[in-house]
């Protein structure tokens, strides 16, 4: 046993210790604060993000037309894209494979009676020596318009908005 003499007196502190994370209140502020911007920024997002679809869409049937007319003068033979407006899909000469474009956009197709299938249904016929039956297919997002231009003459694409092609 021990005597009373050896005894150590342990010094107990009310003190605390400063803490090193966050109060409740500083918590739903930063929640409160988040959810504010939020609710100001992502409808801003909506039209950025239907945009980008329009002009992702364009640049991909721009390019399957790309396609057709070097596939076709490579080939020394008749390429096509053959386009349904309802079922948002294209095929194209060279690829075994059918493409889609989202639902959201509305697609027009101006092509010759002759390349015409059906009422939903169209192509646009390019040749070995770059010509093409020419025609316009029109790509509508929410507030956009996007026209690819097929000269029937050079076969060349032009993509632009509606109102800088129509000038």
């Amino acid at each position: 046993m021990t005597t009373p003499g050896h005894w150590r007196k342990i010094k107990h502190s009310c003190k605390s210790r400063p803490s090193s994370g966050f109060t409740l209140i500083e918590m739903l502020i930063v929640i409160a604060v988040s959810a504010l911007l939020l609710a100001v920024l992502v409808p801003n997002f909506a039209p950025a993000i239907s945009r980008a679809k329009l002009h992702s869409a364009s640049r991909d049937i721009s390019s399957a037309l790309r396609h057709c007319r070097g596939y076709a003068m490579i080939k020394g033979q008749d390429a096509i894209l053959e386009l349904n407006t309802a079922t948002h899909q294209y095929q194209i000469s060279g690829k075994n494979r059918t493409y889609h474009i989202p639902e959201e956009i509305e697609i027009g197709l101006f092509t010759t009676t002759s390349e015409t299938i059906d009422e939903t249904t169209g192509r646009i016929r390019f040749f070995p020596d770059g010509s093409s039956t020419g025609g316009r297919v029109t790509l509508t997002g929410k507030a956009q318009t996007t026209v690819i231009d097929i000269s029937w003459l050079t076969g060349e694409i032009r993509m632009g908005d509606k109102n800088a092609v129509d000038q």
